[in-house]
């Protein structure tokens, strides 16, 4: 089956578990006012590297080797701020909300931008609302990281690189699939706030090195327009 089918198959799935069929929840005003059917602007302030994943509870490793870490760990204890748009929902088929986002970590670690799509599902006459989002993803980080075990390297460049290994990750690629969801509540007749998830993968389709990272955070939402 095309990956295209897939979402469909996937989405249809979806459906039928919430009691809604699919055909409502991509009409337009379905659960939700015209005056929320405008873009949107967004402020979010997440925790980089939440080493958390919604399928599997907390992730747990055992203690690593002395003078190393886990992939994925080198970032963690920093933070991001992350700025978005969105359109407002698209005509045709789901009717997605097309998206823009940076996520900027204020750490001098690993910053990202993405573009995307978004679909929603309204509850409560529109009042609280569940999202989901697909997206793809540049970055400003490493591809690789200088390796400091290499035999043959000077005191000053091993250290050198061992301060890079510890703190920063290597993603293994520079493009990165972005997978997030929310939940947002209405909170006024142009605002909004949710809870929010972030992951940057690739699935190791570029190469074999994907560490990933999660990132939970809390986001503001104002509607534009009338």
């Amino acid at each position: 089956m095309h990956r295209s089918g897939r979402l469909v198959a996937l989405l249809g799935a979806a459906s039928v578990l919430t009691g809604t069929p699919l055909a409502a929840q991509g009409r337009e005003g379905e659960g939700e006012s015209p005056s929320w059917q405008k873009p949107e602007v967004t402020l979010g302030l997440f925790d980089h590297s939440s080493n958390f994943h919604p399928l599997g509870g907390r992730l747990v490793f055992p203690a690593a080797p002395p003078g190393q870490i886990y992939e994925g760990d080198e970032e963690d204890g920093t933070v991001d701020i992350q700025i978005g748009y969105r359109s407002a929902p698209v005509h045709g088929p789901l009717k997605p909300r097309l998206t823009a986002k940076a996520q900027i970590n204020t750490g001098g670690r690993t910053s990202f931008a993405s573009l995307g799509a978004e679909w929603r599902q309204h509850v409560l006459r529109g009042r609280v609302y569940g999202q989901f989002g697909l997206g793809v993803t540049i970055h400003d980080g490493y591809r690789f990281t200088p390796d400091p075990f290499a035999p043959g390297l000077s005191a000053r460049e091993a250290g050198r690189r061992y301060e890079t290994y510890i703190e920063r990750t290597s993603w293994g690629s520079r493009i990165l699939f972005n997978p997030n969801a929310a939940l947002g509540v209405r909170i006024g007749d142009r605002w909004a706030a949710e809870l929010a998830w972030e992951h940057f993968s690739h699935g190791r389709i570029f190469s074999d090195q994907n560490p990933g990272m999660d990132s939970l955070g809390l986001r503001l939402v104002r509607r534009l327009g009338r």
